[in-house]
């Protein structure tokens, strides 16, 4: 969502105090550099752990924390994060939140935001790989059938490289990558089945999470990564229907910081401000009312990530009001994803949200 700019620059230096004090960095630019060095404590001493040793193999509640207030902005977000005990070896981006539906006429939808998309210098991922991670137990709403929708959606609309050319909202994301055509890949599902926070979790709790279970199945964390982590729970304190960030993860003070993208995907079920039944006339539902509402967040958090991961914490493309092609186009249900009806994204090339087919 939007932009803080009074905020990014405090961020920027409480970051910068962090780092002289020798913790891992909670925002402000890429200091995984500075962060190698202050990590580094040089030879273990009795009883103490090598610079070789993890990190950050596990965590657990103490790093959850509860919010003071409802989060339902990018600057309540922020703020509940620097609140947080640091999580060694995690350092994070900010956060960008997707919040609940305002409640507008969909007769008079028009993009928010001010004029277009300003490319702002950071990275983009023009392929992205995407990983579903389920965290919670088996519930009545957190069925397997649920979980094998959101699955069956996001294999069906990989596209680039091996498989046809991207199509509809995925070519439509060409224009903020210079010369490369869009590639969108399924990978590997996860699943963890211990609790969810349950009040609204930091962003340094969710890059975590994507840390422990993709060290726990064997694997390494992929740099063009879009792990969206699907909970079985809606927590307290949560007034928005997702969010997207990136952090960085290093497994031992002596290796080298992986950034990585991460999407919140709280269970947002039937609820009115992050379901379609909030537009009027919108009455059928593709699987499920709650399996479509979060497709269409997904969707949201997908295009976002692609045109600005935040990775390394630096901004790529998003216009001078601070917001990003998903928000400018967020509750117009112009288009369709393999049967779902979702939202648009903004185009620059028409300075449009456009109805796409699938």
């Amino acid at each position: 969502m939007k932009k803080q700019a009074t905020i990014t620059l405090w961020v920027a230096a409480i970051a910068s105090l962090l780092i002289f004090s020798g913790t891992p960095s909670f925002g402000g630019d890429d200091k995984s550099q500075s962060s190698d060095k202050t990590q580094q404590s040089g030879k273990a001493k009795n009883g103490e752990k090598s610079d070789d040793q993890e990190l950050s193999s596990t965590y657990d509640s103490r790093y959850w924390g509860t919010p003071k207030k409802d989060i339902s902005n990018d600057s309540d977000q922020q703020e509940y994060d620097r609140a947080q005990s640091v999580i060694p070896g995690i350092e994070v981006a900010k956060t960008e939140v997707f919040a609940t539906f305002p409640g507008r006429n969909a007769v008079t939808l028009a993009p928010f935001g001010t004029g277009n998309l300003i490319n702002h210098g950071g990275d983009v991922l023009s392929e992205v790989h995407i990983y579903p991670i389920f965290w919670g137990a088996t519930t009545t709403n957190f069925s397997a059938s649920y979980k094998q929708s959101i699955t069956d959606f996001l294999f069906a609309i990989k596209c680039g490289d091996t498989q046809p050319a991207c199509t509809g909202h995925s070519e439509k994301v060409k224009e903020y990558f210079g010369t490369k055509s869009p590639v969108i890949k399924y990978m590997t599902p996860y699943t963890d089945t211990t609790n969810p926070p349950s009040s609204s979790p930091s962003t340094a709790s969710i890059v975590a999470e994507t840390a422990k279970v993709v060290k726990a199945s064997g694997g390494t964390i992929d740099s063009k990564g879009l792990y969206l982590v699907f909970t079985n729970n809606y927590p307290s304190r949560v007034n928005f229907c997702a969010w997207h960030s990136a952090g960085s993860y290093k497994p031992t003070t002596t290796s080298a910081a992986t950034w990585f993208t991460v999407a919140y995907m709280p269970y947002v079920g039937t609820s009115a401000g992050c379901s379609p039944s909030s537009i009027p006339g919108f009455t059928t539902f593709k699987t499920s009312q709650a399996v479509h509402a979060v497709i269409n967040v997904t969707t949201h958090e997908l295009y976002e990530v692609m045109t600005d991961p935040l990775l390394n914490n630096k901004y790529a493309w998003y216009d001078i009001a601070g917001y990003e092609n998903g928000d400018k186009c967020a509750w117009n249900y112009g288009s369709t994803i393999n049967g779902y009806r979702v939202q648009s994204e903004y185009v620059n090339s028409t300075q449009s949200c456009p109805d796409l087919p699938s």
